[in-house]
């Protein structure tokens, strides 16, 4: 059987928040912020956008970067989120929620339902257990339990002070320069993992290898993504 994403639309997480939002003039938190991509590009569209993220290697990464606008980054967690009541008009977690600890998924919402405007929106972007950039990471990282309880809380959401507006299914594409750049990028996040590149290196180089597609001089791994829109009531 056919899973039910290949029969999804290839769009970049900007594109779907440009669908479902309004980025200009609005002030967002982007939670598990990364390497800052996403959060420059909505910067970019006229947003103010504030990266947190809990990694200080991550965060050196994102300040690396030149400015596209008005985008800060601060350390922090999405549990404890270092903002003023109701002082936030979107609040975004893409390929991020899976990452809070499962014992503070309550507590992350709670934060997030805070610190949101009355009227404020809530959107979750998480990858989903298949497809080949997950077949190639979860050599390193099996998130197939995680993603899937991450996914039954969010369908909580809306009996916790949210109202659900829409759920959808689309595919990212993830690209790396090379097989060094995906391994820079994959211990950036978690600095354990070097040891699994160490001993696993001749597997994963082969696994990337096969599941990649070759686009534009990049190495390109399909990634299926699950997005959840809400608004705080």
């Amino acid at each position: 059987m056919v899973p039910v994403w290949q029969n999804s639309p290839e769009r970049s997480h900007i594109e779907i928040t440009e669908e479902l939002l309004d980025p200009l003039g609005a002030r967002i938190i982007d939670v598990g912020c990364g390497a800052g991509q996403i959060t420059r590009a909505l910067a970019k569209m006229g947003a103010e956008v504030i990266g947190i993220d809990p990694s200080t290697r991550q965060l050196e990464r994102a300040r690396s970067e030149p400015p596209l606008g008005n985008e800060i980054y601060i350390k922090g967690t999405a549990e404890n989120l270092p903002f003023d009541d109701q002082s936030v008009d979107i609040i975004l977690f893409f390929n991020s929620f899976h990452h809070v600890p499962k014992n503070e998924y309550p507590r992350a919402l709670q934060e997030t339902y805070r610190v949101l405007r009355p009227g404020g929106q809530l959107l979750f972007a998480e990858p989903i257990a298949d497809g080949p950039q997950f077949e190639l990471s979860k050599l390193i990282n099996d998130e197939t339990d995680i993603r899937a309880l991450a996914y039954e809380y969010i369908l909580t959401v809306p009996s916790k002070g949210f109202k659900e507006i829409t759920e959808l299914i689309y595919i990212t594409e993830n690209q790396h320069k090379d097989f060094e750049s995906f391994k820079t990028n994959s211990i950036s996040i978690n600095p354990t993992r070097s040891e699994i590149f160490e001993k696993q290196d001749k597997a994963l180089r082969k696994k990337f290898n096969e599941l990649s597609k070759k686009k534009q001089g990049f190495y390109t791994f399909l990634n299926p993504i699950r997005g959840n829109l809400f608004s705080r009531i």
